[in-house]
């Protein structure tokens, strides 16, 4: 889950030096439209129900897979 996680912020964000430690308001081109844009493709890739408000922006990609992964 976390490569997909990783692939899809790498494109979204446009930032290839995110790491899995990175929070999410670290990358390159972090704005509340990419983070919508973000959770809505990540909702459909992983087939999940992702509510905005789940998603922190502080937490970090690791961080958010793991919630994601329990949430399964």
């Amino acid at each position: 889950m976390l490569d997909v996680i990783m692939a899809l912020a790498t494109e979204i964000f446009e930032d290839d030096d995110i790491l899995p430690s990175s929070r999410l308001e670290e990358a390159k081109r972090f704005d509340s439209m990419n983070l919508v844009q973000f959770i809505i493709e990540l909702s459909e890739t992983l087939e999940l129900d992702i509510e905005d408000d789940e998603v922190e922006k502080t937490m970090t990609f690791a961080e958010l897979a793991k919630k994601l992964e329990a949430d399964k």
